[in-house]
């Protein structure tokens, strides 16, 4: 059997790669790199033109992505070969295309809430399946005194468009979008905004923004992930200021704003980190270890997390619906449900070294046994009717 990897550099894909050919060790694989822009996602004539070439080096029984590309369900589905596409992104953020309604497409979502929402608009090849962890490979790194800290943060602080989108809409709309801000914001462990966004807001947005000259034109999905990222980002900012003013603090991310340097002026702003290089040295080096979630993501696991658990590091995170399915609060791992309680846990679990090792411990050992490639890998091809021998 042959399998064909498109490789759009995301950062499980060397882990996805080297795990089928650990596992099916009689079986071809071969990775096709490329960077897709949005707009390459649909309709890119150099890469399909690379893929050709590709497919007329050698046939291939299956390709798996991880993300979904309708330029790649597309071609798979003109060959009639199967398409698996794990995301490791929640949510997907794509509009809805043809190309998702190909029988020929397995597209699995680390989000059981999302998945659910595709397949309520009759689109049946969708399947939830979480994220998985190489505890083998972070197992190789040892900590470093480069990354001793007490409290560490690796990820995005986001560029909100929220005020891009309040452009040309009258006072009452901006206070109706400020307002949805405040509501989120309050509410850490559900997301909302679904059920407070109605269609006939979006249509006054709609009318007001051509009123004016806009060209813009929202949907209702496009407003509540950009409330959802706005109040992302809110949280990261006022959690990392609230950690810094009482613990050794620092951020690992890049392109920060000399206004977010201000917000943020008690913590250490370190710059960028290699996933797979720094990162597991850091999560081993530092005491807590924070994963806030994206609040567009409804259930999910975050990789984050996993990748912390994975390291043997402790993790303090925001909540979320499937962690603890799988992880027990104070046994396997921290979480909090505002920012006030995850100061006081990480105050608390800072004093108490051998309860901080032991849920580091406890949380290690559960994705070590539960969360592995092989078993995930099994079970999308058992789904997708294919038969690796």
């Amino acid at each position: 059997m042959n399998i064909l990897f498109v490789n759009a550099g995301a950062y499980i894909n060397m882990d996805m790669m080297s795990n089928v050919t650990r596992i099916y060790r009689d079986v071809l694989v071969e990775e096709l790199g490329y960077f897709f822009g949005n707009e390459d996602k649909f309709h890119n004539e150099k890469f399909e033109e690379k893929l050709r070439k590709q497919f007329d080096k050698r046939s291939y029984d299956l390709v798996i992505s991880t993300n979904f590309y309708p330029v790649v369900a597309r071609y798979c589905h003109e060959l009639g070969i199967k398409y698996i596409a794990w995301s490791y992104d929640t949510p997907m953020n794509m509009p809805l295309c043809d190309e998702m309604k190909y029988d020929t497409n397995y597209i699995f979502l680390f989000d059981r809430i999302e998945v659910e929402q595709y397949r309520g608009l009759g689109l049946e090849h969708f399947y939830h399946m979480p994220l998985a962890i190489d505890t083998g490979r972070l197992d190789m790194y040892k900590p470093s005194e480069k990354y001793k800290g007490e409290v560490s943060f690796v990820g995005k602080l986001y560029r909100p468009q929220l005020q891009k989108v309040k452009l040309g809409l009258d006072q009452k709309l901006i206070a109706y979008i400020d307002k949805l801000v405040q509501i989120q914001r309050g509410m850490m462990d559900s997301y909302v905004l679904d059920d407070l966004i109605s269609q006939p807001i979006i249509d006054e947005m709609n009318r007001q923004y051509r009123e004016n000259g806009r060209t813009l034109q929202i949907r209702k999905e496009h407003l509540s992930f950009t409330v959802s990222e706005y109040v992302t980002y809110i949280d990261r900012i006022v959690l990392l200021e609230m950690m810094a003013r009482r613990f050794d603090t620092n951020l690992y991310t890049y392109d920060v704003t000399e206004d977010e340097k201000e917000l943020l002026k008690n913590v250490k702003i370190q710059g960028e980190i290699n996933y797979f290089t720094e990162m597991p040295v850091m999560f081993k080096s530092s005491k807590i270890n924070l994963c806030t979630s994206h609040r567009a993501a409804r259930s999910a696991i975050p990789l984050r997390a996993l990748d912390i658990m994975g390291c043997r590091a402790f993790l303090l995170s925001s909540p979320q619906p499937e962690l603890l399915e799988h992880f027990e609060d104070g046994k396997d791992v921290a979480v909090y449900h505002s920012d006030d309680e995850a100061v006081e846990k990480a105050d608390y679990y800072l004093k108490h070294d051998d309860e901080r090792n032991r849920l580091a411990n406890s949380g290690y050992e559960i994705v070590k046994r539960d969360f592995r490639y092989e078993d995930r890998f099994k079970k999308m091809f058992e789904i997708a009717g294919v038969k690796v021998y």
